[in-house]
């Protein structure tokens, strides 16, 4: 089993517009669904581990409530792997579609998530819906999830051209996330495998921090802070001027093996 560390910072914040916040974020065993404008350290020795954003779907109460419990099953993870953490979500996404049946205020109440796992076989990313995990890859920023949306589906098919600018507000209806529908459906939970020979930077964020910064302006940030406090308050700050229109959450860690 390859081991590793990750170092870094996390931060959780309800936005300029927003009334609640609908977002929470794991590192290891420490949740939060709390909003903040300064960073919190991440420092996490070898794993098992989990590094995770969750952002709520379905009005302030059940977002809230699914991106909480989508945090919450991660953090209980004792054998992280991609088949684990699959079945996490899975049944956790049958769970929220009989919340939203059983009360109306949880109707259609869902979650997107992304995050990096760490255990036994080795390093992995994963995602369901449009929260994302890019990696710096020298002065190149990579995104390394798939959306799950209809701006994706069209690109797939060759009728819309990826960019780096913002998506259009049409294109941001999701075709999948955990819940989110008045009857279960099966869901894909996206992973994709990591290499980490040398030490290895990553941003995790919910579309908070991407519909409101073009990848340009993330990468600009990424390259200028070497240290992840720093970057992370960057990264908010900038957000926030372009808007701050949603919950705003993200984590910049560094990655290596111990």
């Amino acid at each position: 089993m390859m081991h590793y560390t990750v170092r870094g910072a996390w931060l959780c914040h309800t936005g300029k517009v927003r009334r609640g916040n609908e977002d929470a974020c794991l590192a290891g065993g420490e949740a939060s669904t709390i909003s903040s404008d300064r960073p919190v350290p991440i420092s996490l020795e070898s794993g098992p581990w989990v590094v995770a954003v969750s952002d709520g779907i379905g009005g302030h109460r059940g977002g809230a409530e699914a991106s909480r419990r989508v945090i919450a099953a991660l953090a209980e993870c004792k054998r992280v792997t991609p088949l684990s953490i699959s079945d996490i979500l899975q049944r956790l996404n049958r769970k929220l579609c009989e919340m939203g049946q059983e009360d109306p205020e949880f109707a259609a109440m869902g979650a997107t998530v992304a995050g990096i796992g760490c255990g036994g076989r080795g390093l992995f990313a994963f995602n369901v819906g449009d929260s994302r995990v890019y990696r710096l890859n020298g002065r190149t920023l990579v995104q390394v999830t798939r959306d799950d949306s209809e701006a994706e589906d069209l690109i797939d098919q060759g009728l819309l051209t990826r960019n780096d600018g913002a998506r259009p507000g049409f294109l941001h209806a999701l075709t999948q996330a955990i819940g989110g529908r008045d009857e279960a459906v099966e869901i894909e939970t996206h992973i994709h495998p990591l290499q980490v020979d040398l030490p290895g930077r990553y941003l995790i964020c919910s579309d908070g921090l991407t519909d409101m910064l073009v990848p340009a302006d993330m990468l600009e940030v990424l390259l200028a802070e070497p240290e992840a406090e720093a970057a992370v308050s960057a990264l908010f700050e900038r957000a926030m001027a372009a808007g701050g229109v949603d919950n705003i959450t993200l984590a910049v860690v560094e990655i290596a093996k111990s």
